[in-house]
């Protein structure tokens, strides 16, 4: 039974892991698209640099939340 309920935590979790990703980037692309990153006034290198910043940052976020849900949903730490 345990079993059954981590392996639908993991598809649960995964599944917030790449809707976040997918909404995040989204937002990332829509941002970029309207500012044009003209208020920086930066070389393209300084301004790839930042983007991948931001988006390693998001996704690190995004896959320590998911994570963190897994953790609660599979009932792993109940007996604790």
């Amino acid at each position: 039974m345990n079993e059954n309920r981590s392996k639908a935590s993991a598809k649960k979790s995964a599944r917030f892991f790449w809707i976040c990703s997918g909404l995040l980037a989204a937002i990332m692309a829509v941002f970029s698209a309207v500012f044009r990153f003209e208020i920086f006034s930066a070389s393209p290198h300084i301004i790839f640099a930042m983007f991948m910043g931001v988006v390693l940052t998001i996704g690190l976020a995004v896959g320590l939340m998911a994570l963190a849900f897994h953790s609660d949903r599979s009932g792993i730490d109940d007996g604790l």
